[in-house]
């Protein structure tokens, strides 16, 4: 498996069975601009590490709320 993961393939619902939930791509522009998560650029390609995703995941992971009876 590789360590590098496209835009593209973090938007493919396929990610899901990888372990990694989809993000759409017009969500990962926001994340990008507000430097929310960590990326490189090849020349005008962007690139991001799955550790990367993993640790965006890991800040923002909140927990469900319970429902009053």
């Amino acid at each position: 498996m590789s360590i590098w993961i496209t835009p593209k393939d973090l938007a493919n619902a396929e990610n899901e069975a990888k372990g990694l939930p989809r993000i759409p791509i017009n969500t990962q522009n926001i994340l990008r601009s507000k430097k929310l998560i960590t990326y490189t650029k090849t020349g005008r390609h962007v690139i991001y590490k799955r550790e990367w995703i993993e640790e965006y995941l890991e800040r923002n992971i909140k927990k469900a709320e319970e429902k009053a009876e």
